[in-house]
């Protein structure tokens, strides 16, 4: 894992780099913003960028946001002080997909790194299943998956009602859950590729709003809770608060949505949390 620290005080930058280094981490430092924005261009790529927010020059929002145009994928966390609570909402909005606050323990950012590479990545398990059953020469067939559907819409019809099948899950293709695509009219979403699209036109997610997505389309018409999407998303041992949540579904929206103020897909669950609209429609 490649890491991009951007730090102007050196005793921090030192005492970060080794711990990093302690965990097989490659880290590439920098002291300003402009010399950071440099090495992501001539060293990349980078898997995670760690900014300080407070800089002598640019500040860590201002790299931020170049970083997340021109990297999109990029995974990045601010470093903010604890008394700035503006300074976290303000580096999610601009695209950050975590912060963590001053001063940190090791033990807490090694966590979060850790945890923001595995939204980066195919899920481990996920990549065993694949060569398991490559090797094994096992591939589920998409009757099996439409054999679960219709199961699991058969048990969900005492719930919600007798409706078009496709109204309620949604359709899952592929040989493995490694090669799985979610299709919920009008998107389309690739486990695989990790990417989203949106009547065939692609649309670009962070990694943290990608997991997000799909935790949400996974359970198409299904209220989940701010808290379960924290555990889900961010890790179960994650100690910050539920804004994150609510600014990357705010990012999100801005998106997906030809209306983020009045969404068809994302809906609000008022005091609970967030619900990927059934049939949701423009």
């Amino acid at each position: 894992m490649r890491i991009l620290l951007l730090e102007d005080e050196e005793s921090i930058r030192g005492f970060v780099r080794i711990n990093l280094k302690r965990n097989d981490m490659e880290v590439i430092e920098a002291e300003t913003g402009e010399s950071a924005l440099a090495l992501a261009d001539t060293e990349g790529p980078i898997d995670i960028a760690l900014l300080d927010v407070m800089l002598p020059t640019i500040s860590g929002f201002e790299v931020c946001e170049q970083l997340r145009a021109r990297y999109p994928r990029m995974g990045i966390i601010m470093l903010t002080a604890k008394s700035q609570e503006e300074d976290k909402i303000h580096g999610l909005e601009l695209g950050a997909d975590d912060y963590v606050q001053k001063p940190f323990s090791p033990g807490e950012l090694i966590a979060r790194i850790k945890s923001l590479y595995r939204r980066m990545k195919p899920r481990l398990d996920e990549q065993e299943q694949e060569i398991k059953a490559a090797s094994e020469g096992i591939a589920a067939s998409e009757e099996v998956y439409r054999s679960e559907a219709e199961t699991m819409a058969a048990a969900s019809s005492a719930i919600y009602g007798q409706r078009p099948m496709e109204e309620q899950l949604p359709t899952i293709y592929g040989n493995g859950s490694f090669h799985q695509e979610l299709h919920v009219n009008p998107f389309r979403l690739s486990v695989a590729e990790r990417k989203l699209w949106k009547q065939g036109k692609e649309i670009i997610l962070t990694p943290t709003e990608w997991t997000l997505v799909r935790l949400l389309m996974e359970r198409v018409g299904e209220s989940v809770s701010r808290d379960h999407i924290l555990t889900e998303v961010w890790g179960r041992y994650y100690v910050g608060d539920l804004k994150v949540v609510d600014v990357n579904i705010r990012r999100i929206r801005q998106k997906i949505e030809k209306n983020p103020s009045d969404p068809a897909f994302i809906e609000t669950v008022w005091g609970y949390g967030y619900r990927w609209k059934r049939g949701g429609e423009e």
